[in-house]
């Protein structure tokens, strides 16, 4: 992906919020992996060498003094690689309830359910699901996705994330990825709980004091 930028000048946006602007000298990933210890695509601008997961945007500069291109959109298999790491890892659940009810519980676990399935209650959970979302993006930088990672938004505004996300169509879900921190937090539709993927730790702490503030519990889920 990274060698169509090779010789060109091209100006990058990472993860940090950092814009490098010159001429790009692209390097596969084998070449990350024998001098980093890293395999992945990489690209140098000057002095510094970039990789591929720490680029948000790159978009190319036109060398005839027209219109500057119109920026990039992320490319949708910017976190393939990312994602599919934390799909197997460990992963914590931030729920309505304070634990995974077990499967003989003599309580009435599916009516009550669906209680809390109802349009106007998952609308108003949606809503506290989106402003936990939102606080961590105070922190750190946050890239999200509605289409199945077709397409991806850094940072989204948030007034527009909150309606999407209280919105949520049925064959649709939310995800959620903190590329510097290398975590990510999925929304299924119709799930009264969101899914954090973080095997770092980074986001576990922040995510569990913004949800006790919202009424709700966090406890380590299944692989």
């Amino acid at each position: 992906m990274l060698s169509r930028y090779d010789g060109k000048n091209v100006k990058i946006t990472t993860t940090d919020g950092s814009v490098f602007t010159g001429e790009a000298t692209a390097y596969p990933s084998g070449y990350g992996l024998i001098e980093f210890d890293h395999q992945e695509e990489s690209v140098q601008i000057d002095d510094t060498l970039i990789f591929l997961s720490d680029i948000v945007t790159i978009e190319e500069i036109p060398e005839d003094g027209g219109k500057e291109a119109a920026p990039e959109e992320i490319p949708p298999e910017q976190f393939d690689t990312l994602i599919a790491e934390l799909l197997d890892g460990p992963c914590w659940v931030a729920d309505i309830l304070p634990e995974q009810v077990p499967l003989l519980a003599e309580g009435q676990y599916f009516a009550v359910d669906r209680y809390f399935r109802q349009p106007e209650r998952l609308t108003a959970l949606y809503r506290r699901f989106a402003e936990i979302l939102l606080k961590l993006n105070c922190y750190y930088p946050m890239a999200v996705s509605f289409d199945s990672c077709e397409h991806w938004e850094l940072n989204p505004e948030p007034e527009r994330f909150v309606a999407q996300l209280e919105q949520l169509a049925p064959n649709d879900f939310l995800r959620a990825v903190f590329p510097a921190q290398g975590a990510m937090i999925d929304l299924d539709p119709g799930d009264t709980y969101l899914t954090l993927y973080d095997p770092h730790l980074l986001l576990l702490d922040k995510l569990q004091k913004l949800a006790a503030a919202e009424g709700l519990f966090v406890w380590r889920g299944e692989n």
